[in-house]
């Protein structure tokens, strides 16, 4: 030990190697600290995050490359006598005494080294696929992603799975994107709001089906549609459809239904005459590789083919989670459904309509600035009913809730900027959804058009019906009393 401790003045023998061990040592410290602090299940600020965990280690690296540099410029200074050739100096590392403890120590130092440095990596890895870090991490860039995903049905399922997907190759691609995008942020040029769709995402055979299996999609569903009257009573009125969700027949292999388009050995290409998708130009119909049917688009549909692809689960489904309300009025539907809207307040479905609709109220205080609002236009259209303080207090709450959802004014996504594909439900069917190809427009040269009719995907069991009145068998299947 005496002997190691003569030693170890060479490690600063020179002012680098001297600086070195200090910024080896301090953060080697540091990060140790880190992952004892880790372990024990600690969880700090997602920007601490980020320098503990990227910062620090870069810092130890340099420090551990200083050593070697500024052990070499001190072994170059003039010195007395014959100086050493490299292999008697490698010789010397094995054959004497003092040379093996040089050795020792240094490999020693090397295995602690790689085994810090593969601890923290792995969870600077781990952190930097979290759903934190892609919201947070930049959180004026993806806030509007970010508080959609954690209400969605995907919220337990990391970003990094649907955005990357598994592969090594796609994980390096992606975080060299990552550094594109986030020099963009720090020059404040990237774009407002965030552009949909992402055409760099992997086909959904990669991602999607990993947990949604389409041979095994199969049958019909019925699903239920609540909406809410603009009356006094904000009455609840439901259209029940059989979905024919088809999918592989189990007894026979074929396809059928909606999933019809996901069959295995067909396939459904497409040409996208706009970035979003919502014009749609030529479409083929292939058979195993072999072209069965193309439905040219009408005259009307011009513009030069901005992609041509092959139709997959995100042309429909393509907000699985980031999901958006089109309208004010399907946001209070939703409201009333989920229960953060009275429905004994009165009128509030149709005097919420018009409070919802304002796209710039002040962020600091959004629930004030809407009950502000909300006073003046129950004043304006029902006075007589105005509700007392408290049941204003919740309403207004409410509704800032579902404004807060859907408008973020300095990313500049407000209503409709994120449309749905799924059905046809939004305020401009014919850009969105089915109704994108199946328009009654689209022909082959024999007069073959795709067909708009509705009950190609569903079937109406009900249509505006208070949910108490549906019939019994339909509270049934969609398992309610009321």
């Amino acid at each position: 030990m005496k002997r190691l401790w003569e030693w170890l003045p060479n490690l600063w023998a020179h002012p680098l190697a001297a600086a070195g061990t200090v910024v080896t040592t301090v953060t080697g410290c540091t990060l140790v600290f880190v992952l004892a602090s880790d372990f024990a299940g600690s969880s700090g600020n997602t920007y601490a995050s980020g320098f503990l965990l990227i910062a620090l280690p870069a810092l130890f690296l340099v420090g551990l490359l200083l050593i070697p540099v500024g052990i070499w410029l001190d072994h170059k200074r003039p010195q007395e006598g014959p100086r050493k050739t490299l292999a008697e100096s490698v010789s010397a590392l094995f054959t004497t005494p003092k040379g093996r403890r040089k050795l020792y120590f240094v490999v020693g130092l090397t295995l602690v080294n790689i085994i810090l440095l593969a601890s923290i990596g792995h969870r600077a890895v781990t952190w930097m696929d979290s759903p934190t870090f892609c919201g947070t991490a930049c959180h004026e860039v993806m806030q509007p992603e970010y508080d959609s995903y954690r209400e969605s049905p995907h919220a337990r399922v990391k970003c990094v799975e649907c955005h990357i997907g598994p592969g090594a190759s796609f994980a390096v691609r992606a975080k060299i994107d990552g550094l594109r995008q986030v020099w963009r942020t720090l020059l404040d040029t990237y774009e407002r709001p965030v552009p949909s769709p992402v055409h760099t995402l992997r086909p959904s055979r990669d991602t999607c089906e990993k947990c949604h299996w389409p041979d095994h999609f199969h049958g019909n569903r019925v699903a239920s549609f609540v909406h809410t009257r603009k009356d006094e009573a904000n009455t609840a009125e439901a259209t029940v459809l059989l979905l024919k969700v088809g999918g592989r027949d189990q007894a026979t292999g074929d396809y059928h239904g909606i999933h019809w388009h996901v069959a295995k050995d067909m396939e459904v290409r497409y040409e996208a005459l706009d970035r979003k998708r919502e014009t749609i130009g030529k479409v083929t119909v292939l058979k195993e590789g072999k072209v069965v049917r193309e439905y040219l688009p009408p005259p009307e549909a011009k513009g030069e083919v901005a992609e041509s692809r092959s139709m997959d689960c995100i042309d429909c489904h393509n907000r699985p989670t980031h999901v958006f309300d089109f309208d004010p009025g399907a946001a209070l539907d939703r409201g009333f459904d989920e229960g953060i809207l009275d429905r004994s307040t009165k009128w509030l479905r149709e005097v919420g309509e018009s409070v919802l609709a304002k796209t710039d109220y002040p962020l600091d205080d959004v629930t004030a600035s809407v009950r502000k609002q909300l006073v003046e236009s129950y004043k304006a259209a029902h006075a007589d009913a105005m509700p007392d303080a408290a049941k204003l207090d919740a309403a207004a709450a409410g509704l800032a809730r579902l404004w807060k959802r859907n408008v973020f004014p300095l990313r500049k996504v407000t209503w409709g900027t994120y449309p749905r594909h799924l059905g046809h439900q939004s305020a401009t069917p014919e850009k969105h959804g089915c109704f994108r190809c199946h328009d009654e427009k689209h022909k082959t040269a024999d007069g073959k058009v795709l067909p708009s009719d509705c009950e190609i995907c569903h079937e109406t069991l009900a249509q505006e019906e208070e949910p108490s009145r549906l019939d019994d068998t339909l509270k049934a299947l969609l398992g309610t009393k009321k």
